[in-house]
């Protein structure tokens, strides 16, 4: 069977939306208020996502961090709410992408994984005219 690499771009924008969804979805809710700040860096099992939010109630900002599991649960969620299609079979791993963010799903790869995908990326064929 033939082996997928899927590749979804999310801007940072709707990161923090899948995530505002996603609390809520659980029952853990982030704060309503105005998202002042959304930093995505490096974390321990991939990207971790770190939120400040001013609450509508005046109270002080809160901080919240999120790692990779639950970014990733948020943004499947995020897929299937919004109509993006994705194999829920599939291995799913995050990674920066400059500004946004890249879900990565594989579904039967074995092996290489992502240096595979960033192989066949840089493959261009050679045209008659280029003398190959």
């Amino acid at each position: 069977m033939p082996a997928e690499i899927r590749h979804i771009v999310f801007s940072a924008a709707e990161v923090a939306a899948a995530l505002r969804e996603y609390r809520r979805h659980v029952g853990r809710p982030l704060p309503v208020g105005m998202l002042r700040r959304f930093e995505m860096q490096p974390g321990t099992g991939g990207v971790r996502a770190s939120i400040d939010i001013l609450p509508d109630n005046g109270a002080a900002c809160e901080t919240c961090e999120i790692g990779a599991a639950e970014i990733t649960e948020a943004l499947v969620l995020y897929c299937g709410a919004h109509g993006v299609p994705l194999p829920l079979a599939g291995i799913k791993t995050l990674q920066r992408f400059g500004d946004s963010l890249l879900l990565i799903v594989t579904v039967n790869l074995t092996g290489a994984g992502w240096p595979l995908s960033a192989g066949l990326a840089i493959y261009r064929p050679q045209t008659a005219d280029a003398g190959g």
